[in-house]
């Protein structure tokens, strides 16, 4: 079995576990949730008849939105690749950061390492890629006094390499092994598709993501785009 064949093997695992435990999880509490208002119907209050009916409520709602979810990571795909100039690929790159950032107050940086050259790639889903990549660095540097993001990139063999850098705290050790699977976050509200959805773009492009914590911290954060 091939790398890519693996990979998508790892992500249907992944997913087909996580839509164990979350239906499961949800089916299970809706039933008792509504086991306990049919036996107690006559004896409880129309207030707690309510509570309990909010209740099963809730937890449709929370299967929808990991429908909405699932429907999210289907429409996911790169339709068309484009021939880009590498110097329009990076000053598209530098635009949407700076403009981004620099409202944020977060010190912006970049630089690049390359000859001429032509990307592989689907300007739509590499800007996804990118502005998700942002927001997790974002996130990643509220709390840090001087926080910075630094965007990077140099050729290496087929690929372009492109980094996008900041100064939080890194990824610990607890969830390193978890980021990439889907429907996995830490943040309340989040689908935790994020990362999924932008390995999956990529692996449609021919490319990867790689996340590795910098030394002494932060994360970089590796796009690998094909290269002509």
């Amino acid at each position: 079995m091939n790398t890519e064949n693996e990979s998508v093997t790892d992500d249907l695992e992944q997913i087909f576990s996580a839509l164990r435990h979350e239906f499961g999880n949800t089916v299970n509490s809706l039933k008792m949730t509504i086991d306990i208002l049919i036996r107690n119907y006559h004896d409880f209050d129309e207030k707690a008849r309510l509570e309990f009916l909010h209740r099963a409520q809730d937890q449709v709602e929370r299967q929808h939105r990991f429908l909405d979810a699932m429907r999210k990571y289907a429409r996911a795909t790169v339709r068309e690749l484009e021939e880009i100039p590498l110097i329009t690929f990076w000053n598209d790159c530098v635009v949407l950061l700076r403009q981004r950032l620099e409202d944020k107050h977060i010190r912006f940086s970049h630089h690049i390492q390359s000859d001429p050259c032509h990307i592989i790639a689907n300007s739509l889903a590499v800007q996804h890629i990118l502005e998700h990549l942002v927001e997790n660095a974002e996130e990643a540097i509220s709390n840090v006094a001087f926080p910075e993001i630094e965007l990077a990139a140099c050729k290496q063999a087929t690929y372009m390499i492109v980094q996008i850098q900041d100064n939080g705290p890194g990824i610990h050790a607890d969830i390193r092994d978890r980021v990439f699977m889907p429907f996995f976050t830490t943040h309340n509200g989040h689908a935790g598709l994020g990362l999924s959805i932008c390995r999956k773009l990529l692996n449609q492009m021919g490319g990867r993501l790689e996340l590795n914590n910098r030394q002494p911290f932060g994360v970089d954060a590796c796009i690998w785009l094909r290269t002509l």
